[in-house]
């Protein structure tokens, strides 16, 4: 390949922990009404189609031609004529210009056309740039124009998706006549349902047909489908340090030398504040002040002691770049007492008491306002440095990746309550869909050790929805070749290490030879797939070839495996495998003997693939993590819950 992340009411944090909840509680007594109407919106756009709005085969072809020859003048103009060369070489631009100059079927051109965007998207650098990410949505454009840009055959092909759309939400027949029949709600819909839902809305707009109808349904599955939750009383103890300041005190007051030490004892602490579009932090130190000083005024000295309280503040606003620093405001109150007055003379010492203590109360304004000024002064340099730090640039950092993959860019919000702090995330092609309501408040999340995931009673939670994979890998994954050796390199060259050492493994190095490779040919609906509901996950994968060996199938299959949460003696929660896969050929055809003796390797393999147990590591955070209070320090899932499409993972 050429070069190239202070309390308020409970009932406030309630009603921000069971919004979600109820929204989705609520949207289930309209979603019958509401699929009423997109039905009667399917039929109108049935009757509107209109085959002058298909994209034209004519106009994507050339804006395709032009951007292979921008592709090609920008490599040459840029690099060197080796690095030109390896560049392409690896576009291959050649079987597209060739099936295109030689007007060759719609199915050549579109084989080539695939061929082509599926090397324009992948983890290697260089594929983030303008023009190959130009060129990879000139192909989009080509393929949609290829696919429906014939008026008989492309209105044709959308009607048939607007039929399946009707089936999907029609009501399912009853065989009571008196019994009148209701379209189905939404939420009952299933992962499969919903997946083919978003296939055929991709469909309409890429054939420009159904306007409406498409921003009806997008826009009703926009919620965000990931969310992570860090509790306050992390963030408090990665705040949280004591104070123990000794000061030497040397200052004049009303004419008065005063020499001796002072101290601050105290506790630094953090609170989370209300907050949405950013993190509202307030900062405060509270804290004894004493000192034991001496005065000299002539002949007279003076041996006193103080006691006092000391208190400072100052919110800061933190959002993805940077911190904000609010003023700071700082209190102090004060007493002194005068111990000792000491002058050979009585009578000066009598003089000396009646006048210090006239002067007193001016005294103790004088040194309070001081004392003040020091304490603000001081926690402004403190809290100055804090402020003073920036934060990576995230989309800076994963823009690349992102452009490299052909992925959405995530549209999120951070925000915070008095307890916790939250991020909610939308990843989600232009056309896709993403989660219909937001997740199950973590109160309704059992944990190892409780009913219900509660402030201070957890460190970190995500919830990730299954539309993740649709709007992600999906299109990278599809007609692609699997091995288990290449997802051990893709997922090396993201940086995540291998789990081929983990001691928990069953499979016994010591036991019989390794069992023999094979690949799969991913399909391209729902190659990869979890769904979450009622409590289990089920992680599947399609295919339409197998192969191991000298043996091959060449059949679509389904095989998934089930995973249910389960509580260890250790207070953590896991998720554990059912013992056996569940393998299917669609279809409905019979498998050969030939195909029925390979069942059983296929089986093998890919109950070797997904392991018996998930989530069963604890995580040590860096022992350099710049926060003391937590580096060092291991984490492990004690709560996990899956329901309604959601997976919920809970860390402590």
């Amino acid at each position: 390949m050429p070069s190239s992340v202070f309390r308020g009411s409970l009932r406030f944090v309630f009603a921000i922990a069971f919004a979600g909840a109820s929204v989705c509680v609520n949207q289930a007594f309209v979603t019958a009404d509401e699929t009423t109407q997109w039905l009667q919106l399917i039929e109108q756009s049935k009757s509107e189609l209109d085959a002058n709005r298909l994209p034209s085969q004519e106009q994507t072809e050339v804006e395709v031609v032009a951007a292979m020859e921008a592709a090609d003048a920008f490599f040459q103009r840029v690099t060197d004529p080796s690095n030109y060369d390896a560049w392409m070489k690896f576009l291959d631009f050649g079987p597209l210009q060739s099936a295109i100059e030689g007007d060759e079927s719609v199915a050549k051109r579109g084989n080539a056309a695939v061929e082509l965007s599926q090397r324009l998207s992948g983890p290697e650098e260089g594929l983030e740039l303008s023009r190959l990410v130009a060129l990879r949505e000139s192909l989009d454009r080509y393929l949609a124009a290829l696919r429906y840009g014939d008026p008989k055959r492309g209105l044709a092909v959308i009607e048939r998706q607007l039929e399946t759309l009707t089936e999907i939400l029609s009501p399912e027949e009853i065989d009571d006549e008196q019994t009148e029949s209701t379209p189905r709600s939404l939420v009952d819909l299933s992962g499969e349902e919903v997946a083919q839902i978003e296939s055929i809305v991709e469909t309409l707009a890429a054939a420009n047909q159904a306007g409406d109808l498409v921003s009806r349904i997008t826009g009703r599955y926009s919620s965000p489908n990931l969310r992570a939750f860090v509790d306050g009383r992390v963030i408090a103890d990665a705040i949280t340090r004591p104070v123990n300041n000794p000061e030497r005190v040397n200052d004049c007051l009303l004419g008065t030398r005063i020499i001796g030490d002072a101290r601050v004892v105290g506790n630094v602490t953090g609170s989370l504040l209300p907050s949405e579009g950013n993190v509202r932090l307030l900062i405060r130190l509270d804290g004894q002040f004493s000192t034991s000083t001496k005065g000299y005024n002539g002949p007279v000295t003076l041996r006193s002691s103080g006691f006092g309280q000391v208190y400072a503040a100052r919110q800061l606003v933190i959002t993805e770049k940077r911190i904000f620093a609010g003023e700071p405001i700082a209190t102090a109150s004060l007493s002194t007492q005068i111990n000792q007055i000491n002058h050979p003379l009585k009578l000066v010492r009598k003089i000396a008491s009646k006048k210090a203590a006239e002067m007193k109360p001016q005294a103790e304004a004088i040194s309070r306002r001081k004392l003040q000024d020091r304490v603000l002064e001081g926690f402004r340099q403190q809290t100055d440095e804090a402020s003073a730090r920036t934060f990576p640039d995230l989309d800076a950092k994963m823009s690349p990746w992102l452009r490299r993959l052909d992925l959405p860019a995530p549209t999120r919000t951070i925000g915070s309550t008095t307890d916790a702090v939250h991020v909610r995330a939308t990843m989600r092609r232009p056309f896709g869909l993403s989660a219909a309501c937001e997740g199950p408040s973590l109160s309704l999340v059992r944990t190892a050790t409780s009913s219900g995931t509660y402030p201070g009673g957890f460190s970190a939670a995500i919830q990730v929805h299954e539309s993740i994979l649709n709007n992600t890998v999906m299109k990278l994954l599809a007609g692609e070749t699997f091995t288990p050796e290449k997802l051990r390199d893709l997922t090396s060259s993201f940086g995540i290490p291998s789990d081929k050492d983990d001691a928990s493994v069953e499979t016994d190095a010591n036991d019989d030879e390794q069992a023999e490779s094979f690949e799969v040919d991913f399909s391209g609906f729902r190659p990869v797939y979890f769904e979450a509901r009622d409590q289990t996950l089920r992680i599947g994968l399609r295919g339409d070839r197998f192969a191991q060996g000298d043996r091959e199938l060449d059949r679509r299959l389904e095989v998934s495996a089930v995973y249910r949460p389960a509580i260890t003696e250790d207070g953590r929660m896991i998720l554990i495998r059912d013992e056996d896969i569940d393998l299917k050929f669609p279809g409905g055809r019979r498998l050969t003997l030939s195909q029925t003796a390979i069942k059983a390797n296929i089986e093998e393999g890919f109950d070797k693939l997904f392991p018996m147990t998930l989530l069963h590591r604890e995580w040590t955070l860096p022992s350099t993590l710049q926060l003391p209070a937590l580096a060092g320090r291991s984490a492990k899932v004690i709560g996990i819950d899956a329901r309604d499409g959601w997976l919920t993972i809970v860390v402590r």
